[in-house]
């Protein structure tokens, strides 16, 4: 599913308006019809519905009037409060006021929260729109309060007080059962505060153009069950291990063999055919006793438990034999498994999921990706993202969307960004994850997601498309997962036997 940011919706607007010739009015009177429906479909149980629209003078109120001046002619009754007087109201907005006006509807003009009013059995939110930044002005609040307190709010295009670009919410922003909202979502109201405020979102055409080439750089799609069903096939019947893919693995180290284990088992269980995973050697034992189904490959680390810059040579003569590499998860911090990590992704030839350690070269020296010639993807969270790119989390978070599509002008790889929700973007494009939960956050979830990755990778698919076969693939598995046993207990183990089954969903 198409997001749009607040830019690329007025760009819309624009095209379909000056370059279209489709007429401000109509694109509204549109709107209105859409909205009068779902109302009509959500009270068509209550006897003598009575709705109250709440509009405030812009575009988003003109679609409160033009839903009021349908929903009055279907017989309901309709009151509307109009946070500002007819004069101050945008030109659209004035059309429906006036048709609004000559039908009888009930309008109120109000700067203040009177103090008593009817009971509703809906109310629509209709008092700022898309244009919406920072904080709601203070003679809104008590208004969005009220809302807030209602039995049904429905909100026009986004509610009121949510930040179409970045989810970011204004204290005592609308917090709705549902949003309509006009062609298609925006994508704040997939990134959390704001999604939380969304409730079922419902997207309704109302004319806009089906194509056009945005001048924005930034292309957003919300990832979507048709979209992985697309992306992933059945086994082939004359398979083998071979062809199934051959993934190399170095991670893991002293303290951290886990991140090993996990991210190889991973691997496996997601279809890869054969692993190899490295070992430094004082730690082969613990490697061979928990990797059973993966070989193994001992690394001599002088008994250190890391991996060391002498370990090139023995690294890549095993590169030519796989089909990718993962690089990272548990490495450690040892100065000697950086120069290693930085030497190897710059001589590799085949692709490369870099996670967690493998990241340490990179801390502040973010040009240093640039070097890297091979097909490769990162998968940071929100801390390692803000080392890479020397930028305070709390600011990345301000307008993450926006700062991601800083990122990748100079990037010459994929990224996926684990967060709620995680992020994949490539080039130009970016797509938001429609699944995970708060249980993935921990110790070893993201060793699974790169092993996921990883094996589809092996299995023939782009970097792009396995990074988001894979977030998608984790965050589906957690949920399932979350849903039988809860979110607080699960462990990164868990997903192990459960990943196999949900990519079975999938396949076809």
């Amino acid at each position: 599913m198409q997001l749009l940011t607040r830019e690329q919706a007025r760009e819309l607007d624009l095209i379909a308006i000056d370059k279209n010739k489709i007429l401000g009015t109509t694109l509204m009177e549109n709107a209105g019809k859409n909205i009068a429906s779902i109302v009509q479909s959500e009270l068509i149980t209550v006897q003598n519905p009575n709705i109250g629209i709440v509009c405030g003078k812009g575009n988003n109120g003109g679609d409160g009037f033009a839903a009021a001046s349908i929903l009055i002619d279907e017989g309901f009754k309709v009151s509307i409060y109009c946070l500002s007087s007819s004069k101050n109201l945008s030109n659209d907005s004035l059309y429906f006021h006036d048709i609004c006006s000559k039908k009888g509807v009930a309008i109120f003009y109000e700067k203040e929260l009177p103090q008593f009013l009817p009971n509703f059995d809906l109310m629509i939110d209709a008092i700022v729109g898309t244009g919406f930044s920072g904080e709601l002005y203070k003679e809104f609040v008590p208004w969005t309060k009220w809302l807030n307190e209602c039995s049904a709010t429905i909100s026009v295009d986004i509610p009121s007080g949510l930040n179409a670009n970045t989810g970011m919410c204004s204290s005592n922003a609308v917090k709705a059962d549902q949003t309509i909202t006009m062609d298609s979502a925006k994508i704040g109201m997939m990134l959390e505060p704001g999604k939380s405020h969304c409730g079922l979102i419902r997207c309704v055409d109302i004319g806009l153009p089906k194509t056009y080439k945005s001048r924005s750089p930034m292309e957003w799609n919300l990832l979507s069950d048709e979209q992985i069903n697309s992306m992933i096939q059945n086994v082939e019947k004359t398979t083998h291990k071979y062809k199934q893919g051959k993934v190399l693995i170095l991670a893991g180290s002293i303290g951290m063999t886990g991140a090993a284990f996990l991210s190889t088992m991973s691997a496996l269980r997601s279809g890869a055919g054969i692993t190899k995973t490295f070992a430094p050697s004082s730690l082969n034992s613990i490697y061979e006793k928990k990797i059973t189904e993966g070989m193994t490959i001992p690394c001599e680390d002088s008994g250190n438990g890391f991996f060391l810059e002498e370990n090139y040579d023995t690294i890549m003569n095993h590169v030519e034999w796989s089909d990718v590499i993962i690089i990272g998860p548990g490495l450690g911090s040892d100065s000697e498994t950086a120069k290693l990590v930085l030497k190897l992704v710059k001589n590799i030839n085949k692709p490369i999921v870099i996670d967690a350690d493998g990241f340490q070269p990179f801390y502040n020296n973010i040009e240093l990706f640039n070097e890297i010639h091979s097909k490769f993807v990162i998968t940071p969270h929100l801390g390692e993202f803000s080392k890479i790119t020397d930028i305070d989390s709390k600011i990345l978070m301000d307008d993450l969307p926006k700062n991601i599509n800083l990122f990748m002008k100079d990037f010459p790889g994929t990224l996926l960004l684990k967060n709620s929700p995680s992020f994949v973007a490539w080039e130009a494009k970016g797509c938001v994850n429609s699944n995970g939960n708060p249980g993935l956050a921990t110790a070893g979830s993201g060793d699974v997601l790169t092993g996921i990755i990883a094996a589809f990778i092996a299995q023939g698919k782009s970097v792009e498309e396995a990074a988001q076969i894979g977030m998608f693939i984790h965050g589906k598995t957690g949920d399932e997962l979350a849903r039988v046993n809860g979110q607080r207990g699960l462990i990164a183990s868990d997903l192990l036997n459960k990943i196999g089954q949900v990519i079975s969903i999938y396949e076809s």
